[in-house]
């Protein structure tokens, strides 16, 4: 089975059904209005923030099936999400602005951070996108207010809350066009309700519940050449290019989730107010009907014998996902300002999955259960206030993570129960004390500077290895000391507004980030070996970026940035092969282009595209020569968008498509073979939404995913063309 290129054309008929959109006679305003920016911290107009940002509204995100949070962030420029398994892919890789991976993003939910504990990295899983109001997107390093995973940028989602009685209940089903090609049987249901209350008190609260019985998703290769008398195999590259063989598939990926929120807050006399949330997510899965395509001199199906295949290369096990976040806050009036107070604290109390072993077979046999609980607890305060032309602010952030990871052996995969031994153990504690200050000066009424630094200090505890029999012998059985680090992470921009439709920018930074424990001390053994670094340094980056926003025409605007990103102890994975380390690379550098261009036709009728360029280097990297001169894992080399949506009548349209080019997963870029698994193909993908408003209440929409079934990989075959129909009332 091999996977058929995208056609070069794709974007271009695309856009010829975009130019056939149904228009208003209305003329577009010549001007939006002004937008606060709320995610600087200090309450800033658009025009003047201190880089590129993006603002997406909900009305934004009612045009979009969007199943993730992160599948928000899909036609914004300069972003790259992984397209993965959709929704069977809960942790979706990302990319910004030239700097690869989610754990360098900072993403917040009403203002907590969803970078976990235990990787740094951000699990979207059961977290409902129907109760998010508005999505600010700030580029650039942001460590000057935010810290260490705000590296690359900062994405903060704004929950709604209701300023009436409000009901809001969805029901959808979906389905690939074609059996197995995508998630089957797709079932979602959304309850939202909310209230203020005369006393000022908002409430919202509601779920969100998803399954599906997936598709197959995993394949089975081999490398060793079959032998006489087996039929049934496929040739198919490894990703290497080298010669391999499809053996079969681990079977369908059965999936349910819920998740459930609950928000409060209330304004006091005086301009104090005060707010309480608490989220939980949830999931699990499981693979189900594993298929071997081999077939011995019989005609019998056979999972062994041919090709280097074993029973347990064909089988998953079950996972499971829970994390509960609360947050409290209080705002008040002080000393001629707002100090605003939060804190929160998030429980991973399951993260687990089983990994059947050499000697499994479909009734059972040995296998591996890991479970990597972690809790994290937060503080930020800050004070800010306007002093003739200055906007100051103040503030003290604490965070504290405890991660314990540990795995055993099953004397039977297929019952959690049956431990029969330590296979592996690994924990940590690490604490950061930031304190920042940041101080937007209006140096002439056209010309405002944004000063921000920021000092953290990074302390890393009681770190534990446990690995019985693993090799190096280091890290067999060892306690580690604590340590820790430092790291000032300042920030400069000028932004100058020339005129009504004209503002430039430009700003100079650097950022850090901390090592997660997951990085120090869990070495993991699935179809490589990943061995942990307890001696691994934060990376930083100094960046620096210039850019315009242009409204040339009336309803258009042109937005132009240029960027370059200097890479200090980059921590990577080394090398490609069956054991790999994390190391710091020395020095890699990034630099691009991203333009973006949107154009309202009409006050109805919107047209948008983005291109982003850009070049990404490793510089040196002593303990991987093979990977200098490389491109940087996770990061396309050139990405687009295009879309449109219009309203005409009850009916809306919305139409979108996205480019990436070739990403590579190993640091030599060995990886190099399209069409086959475990590498990030070269893709073009559109989708398509159309909802009509039945009445007042009532709406029905119904969405094509990958409309033109681009057949491509994303470590995993992607899902081909799906619908998805829903129902929803609003009250």
């Amino acid at each position: 089975m091999l996977i058929r290129k995208n056609p070069p054309h794709t974007l271009l008929i695309l856009a010829g059904m975009l130019a056939a959109l149904p228009v208003s006679a209305e003329e577009a305003a010549t001007r939006l209005e002004s937008i606060t920016v709320s995610a600087t911290r200090f309450p800033t107009r658009l025009e003047n923030a201190p880089g590129q940002i993006e603002i997406l509204t909900a009305d934004d995100l009612e045009k979009r099936n969007d199943v993730r949070l992160s599948d928000s962030l899909k036609q914004l420029p300069g972003i790259h999400v992984q397209t993965g398994r959709g929704v069977l892919q809960p942790i979706q890789s990302m990319a910004m602005r030239g700097i690869p991976d989610e754990r360098r993003i900072q993403v917040l939910l009403d203002g907590v951070p969803l970078n976990d504990g235990y990787s740094g990295g951000l699990n979207f899983g059961a977290l409902p996108p129907d109760a998010i109001d508005r999505v600010e997107v700030l580029y650039g390093p942001m460590s000057s207010l935010y810290g260490g995973n705000a590296m690359a940028g900062v994405v903060s989602y704004t929950t709604r809350m209701p300023t009436k009685t409000e009901f809001a209940a969805s029901v959808g089903y979906g389905n690939p066009f074609s059996a197995g090609k995508a998630p089957e049987n797709l079932r979602k249901t959304s309850l939202s309700g909310g209230t203020k209350f005369d006393n000022d008190l908002q409430l919202l609260a509601g779920g969100h519940w998803l399954a599906t019985d997936g598709y197959r998703s995993e394949w089975v290769t081999g490398t060793t050449a079959p032998a006489a008398g087996f039929s049934g195999w496929s040739s198919l590259p490894q990703k290497n290019g080298a010669a391999g063989y499809l053996l079969g598939n681990k079977g369908r990926t059965e999936w349910n989730e819920d998740g459930e929120f609950l928000k409060l807050e209330q304004r006091l006399s005086g301009g104090s107010r005060w707010r309480f949330g608490w989220q939980r997510q949830n999931y699990t899965y499981t693979s189900v009907d594993p298929q071997t395509y081999l077939r011995n001199a019989a005609g019998t199906p056979v999972f062994t014998g041919c090709c280097g295949a074993s029973p347990y290369l064909f089988l998953n096990g079950e996972g499971d996902y829970e994390r509960n976040i609360y947050q409290a806050g209080y705002d008040s009036e002080l000393l001629g300002g707002l100090l605003k107070v939060s804190a929160a604290y998030a429980d991973i109390a399951t993260n687990s999955y089983i990994t059947p072993t050499t000697g499994a077979t479909v009734s059972g046999g040995p296998g591996r259960i890991a479970n990597s609980p972690a809790q994290s607890q937060m503080l930020d305060a800050f004070w800010n206030r306007e002093f003739d032309q200055h906007g100051l602010t103040l503030g003290l952030a604490w965070r504290a993570d405890q991660a314990k990871s540990e795995e055993f052996t099953l004397s039977n995969w297929q019952t959690a129960s049956s431990l029969s031994g330590v296979y592996a153990k690994a924990s940590g504690e690490s604490t950061t004390t930031g304190v920042y200050a940041q101080d937007e000066w209006r140096l002439r009424p056209a010309l405002t500077a944004h000063l921000g630094l920021r000092y953290d200090y990074w302390r890393n505890s009681d770190g534990s290895i446990r690995t019985p029999g693993w090799t190096p012998a280091t890290q067999v059985n060892r306690d580690y000391a604590s340590r820790d680090e430092n790291a000032w992470s300042p920030k400069v921009a000028l932004v100058w507004q020339a005129n009504d439709a004209l503002t430039l920018r430009s700003s100079l930074g650097s950022a850090f980030r901390a090592p997660s424990l997951y990085e120090l001390y869990r070495s993991t053994r699935v179809t490589y070996t990943i061995l942990a670094n307890p001696e691994l340094k934060p990376e930083t980056v100094q960046t620096w970026d210039i850019g315009a926003d242009f409204k040339p025409w009336q309803g258009g605007e042109f937005k132009l940035t240029l960027f370059a990103n200097r890479m200090h102890d980059l921590i990577y994975i080394q090398g490609s092969g069956a054991v790999r380390n994390r190391i710091n690379a020395e020095r890699a550098e990034s630099q691009g282009v991203t333009a973006s261009l949107s154009h309202q036709l009409t006050s109805a009728t919107r047209i948008f595209g983005s291109l982003t360029h850009t070049n990404s280097t490793m510089k040196q990297n002593s303990l991987s020569p093979l990977s200098e001169g490389k491109q940087l894992t996770f990061l396309p080399k050139d990405q687009a968008t295009l879309g449109a949506d219009s309203r005409f009548g009850p009916w809306t349209l919305a139409m979108n498509a996205r480019y990436a080019s070739k990403q590579y997963a190993s640091d030599d870029n060995s990886d190099v073979a399209n069409g086959v698994p475990t590498v990030y193909d070269a893709y073009v993908v559109a989708d398509a939404k159309v909802s009509y408003r039945i009445d007042r209440n009532f709406t029905a929409a119904l969405s094509i995913d990958n409309l033109f079934n681009r057949e491509y990989f994303s470590y995993y075959p992607t899902p081909g063309r799906s619908w998805f129909a829903e129902l929803s009332y609003k009250y």
